[in-house]
């Protein structure tokens, strides 16, 4: 395993996890945070005896760290066994950092002779023993710089076929560079050009700018048959797909490139490129070569559906690569490439999203926006990688952050691509959004007309953008109260959807949500109950148990448990729900305390008033935080909390507090409102009672 990055380390261990039989739900349970990486895979191992796991190239001990835990503590990647073997290769001495269970081995370069035998085993027809040493003294005797001496001699595509020659070859065009008696890296880099120059002289120039190109992606992480298209890497480098195929062969077969791990689907199997390759070729990059690299990622980007599950792997095995782009410097990049790994980065973040990684786009979208600056800011992909950067704010509840940056993204896309540019209009559309979540009903509802208007003019009925806004648009009607109307706008919804876009789309599987919460809110609990059971089983099978989205679900799901008199069940379930919601959202996030708010009238339904109260108590308090002391979700809260106090004998306090509540929601909501009303036909009673 290359241990040079985390995130393509963690990815194979938990790949070599699947294979010694681990649960896929483990595995899926570590992507969302709720179950420990380590500990998936060395259940595995301790299953097995007589194992080898070597981790190469650990010379940054963070990447072998786990959470909080340091490399060496032995509760990580790295623990004591006696079932196998764990060897790390690393430029890092000390022993403090590997920990008591490590034993520090001091390798030192290998001697002449034992060099000598690995260029022999590599080239067994290139020359003498005696040939092989002298060539060995000359490269240090550094495996890396052997190996790629000897796999070089045995290439087809060699120039200097022996020991010998390959030694006068480095005398002649490295004199100064490789006769230092430092350290022998320094030299060994410079007999890669050696082999580039003599797959120049074989006729396959094309293999140095293709080896230049894929250098700009992440060393040591598969690049997937997705950034090999011949077709595009020929368009950009000037050559054809024939010479594209040719020259990433010529570069295999001297070992400059390395055959990737076997993809779990039909993929065509990557490549990989050695860290300390690609750093050498890093230092001749220009803006062609980076260009070139954008672009790829650009249409390998483009070629998958950020809303799409099947596409969701893909994506994940893309992501090092959109970051190693942009780590480039802005100045390496032409206008064409920074625009090209803006584009990637915006369907990259919308990939992200879907999958239910919310939190994942803000530094993809802060650290495109700092490369794209050259771009300017009104430039189409700067504008978009902001709006990226609102909908992050938007799904992690930040709702004052989102709604400022909606509206300065608005005010620019309206100068500058015009009122009806789709993009103009997903800013619209998400700005009503934000205005349904906001709790300000009546202005969303008004804003979602408004823009559905235009978008069924330009986009037309079955667009995904003109479903969504209508999706929006009856959340704000159900929301203000008008349930009936509500559902039946969601039927109407749902039936499109399944013909425009499939019966288990993630927009599908939305109205299918919302349109089960319009049934629970009209009394018709049983109903509910079983869509909500079909959804979860979609969803389940869709996203996979932790997404938010099927977190959500199943929180709806109890809330009609509830109301079906099976509380204790009810509870189990939220308790559930809220340990996986707490870990892959922020505990203030508005599903979480939904969710919270559910508990309490779980418990409250049990009889359990006063620990019922508590949780409501806490729930307010973030809720005001969160969303303000109008949002309809705190009258909501407030209601519950009423009720808890009146059941516990506190009837002066419970009126007291409806009162007030009263006060707010007739302001706010206006006196005929379902809420409003509920809470007058509440407070009447407890005044009844108490007269």
């Amino acid at each position: 395993m290359s241990a040079t990055e985390r995130r393509s380390l963690s990815g194979s261990l938990l790949g070599l996890a699947l294979t010694l039989g681990a649960p896929p739900a483990h595995v899926e349970e570590v992507r969302a945070g709720v179950r420990d990486a380590a500990d998936v895979l060395w259940e595995g191992l301790e299953g097995q005896q007589g194992w080898l796991l070597v981790f190469d190239n650990a010379d940054d001990a963070a990447v072998l760290a786990l959470g909080d835990t340091s490399a060496g503590d032995g509760s990580g990647w790295l623990r004591a066994t006696r079932a196998g073997l764990i060897v790390v290769t690393s430029r890092i001495m000390d022993q403090s950092v590997w920990g008591r269970h490590g034993v520090v081995e001091p390798v030192l370069c290998l001697d002449a002779a034992d060099g000598a035998r690995m260029l022999q085993d590599l080239a067994p027809h290139a020359g003498t023993p005696a040939e092989a040493q002298a060539l060995s003294r000359r490269l240090g005797s550094l495996p890396l710089g052997l190996h790629q001496a000897g796999v070089y001699l045995g290439s087809p595509f060699a120039s200097e076929r022996t020991f010998t020659v390959y030694l006068e070859a480095l005398n002649d065009r490295f004199p100064r560079l490789m006769s230092s008696g430092g350290d022998p890296r320094s030299g060994v880099t410079h007999t890669w050009e050696l082999s580039l120059d003599a797959l120049a002289a074989q006729g396959r120039g094309q293999a140095r700018p293709l080896l230049r190109v894929l250098s700009c992606y992440a060393p040591s992480a598969d690049i997937t048959s997705a950034l090999l298209d011949p077709q595009v890497l020929s368009d950009s480098l000037g050559t054809t797909e024939m010479s594209v195929r040719s020259g990433l062969e010529a570069l295999l077969s001297v070992g400059l490139l390395e055959l990737g791990a076997t993809p779990d689907t039909d993929e065509v199997t990557g490549v990989v490129v050695h860290p300390l390759v690609a750093a050498a070729s890093r230092q001749h990059l220009d803006i062609h070569v980076t260009t070139a690299a954008a672009r790829a990622l650009r249409v390998a980007t483009g070629r998958l559906r950020p809303d799409n599950p099947e596409d969701w792997p893909t994506w994940l095995r893309l992501l090092p690569h959109v970051l190693s782009l942009l780590s480039l410097p802005p100045a390496t990049l032409s206008d064409e490439g920074l625009s090209a790994t803006a584009w990637a980065v915006v369907s990259t973040c919308s990939a992200l999203r879907w999958s239910g990684a919310w939190s994942a786009p803000e530094g993809l979208t802060r650290q495109a926006l700092r490369q794209a600056e050259l771009l300017g800011p009104d430039h189409e992909a700067v504008l978009c990688l902001r709006y990226q950067q609102a909908l992050t704010a938007l799904y992690q509840g930040h709702h004052a952050d989102a709604e400022s940056q909606l509206s300065g993204i608005l005010t620019a896309q309206l100068d500058v691509l015009g009122p009806d540019h789709p993009a103009t209009l997903a800013t619209r559309h998400e700005a009503a959004h934000l205005l349904v979540e906001k709790g300000r009903l009546a202005e969303a509802e008004t804003a979602c007309r408004d823009v559905l208007r235009d978008q069924l003019r330009v986009l037309g009925p079955d667009h995904p953008e003109t479903l969504a806004t209508r999706h929006w648009l009856l959340r704000s009607v159900g929301e203000r109260g008008r349930h009936a109307e509500a559902e039946a706008g969601y039927r109407d919804l749902l039936r499109t959807r399944i013909r425009v876009l499939g019966p288990e789309h993630p927009y599908t599987l939305m109205t299918y949500n919302n349109l089960a919460l319009q049934i629970a809110y009209q009394g018709r609990f049983a109903e509910a109950e079983w869509t909500f059971n079909e959804l979860l089983e979609a969803r389940v099978r869709v996203f996979g148990s932790h997404h938010p989205y099927t977190l959500q679900a199943r929180s709806n799901r109890a809330s009609v448990v509830t109301q079906l008199g099976r509380g204790a069940e009810a509870e189990a379930e939220l308790r559930s729900v809220l340990a996986i919601e707490r870990q892959v959202l922020r505990t203030d996030h508005v599903n979480v305390l939904d969710a919270r708010y559910e508990l309490a009238q779980a418990i409250a339904a049990q009889g359990r008033h006063q620990e019922a109260e508590s949780e409501l108590r806490e729930v307010i308090e973030a809720e005001r935080r969160v969303l303000g002391v109008e949002h309809h979700l705190v009258g909501d809260a407030r209601l519950a909390l009423g009720q808890a106090l009146a059941r516990q004998g506190r009837h002066e306090e419970a009126v007291v507090e409806l009162r007030a509540l009263l006060e707010l929601q007739t302001r706010v909501l206006g006196p005929t409102a379902p809420r409003t009303a509920a809470t007058r036909a509440c407070l009447a009673a407890m005044e009844t009672r108490g007269a």
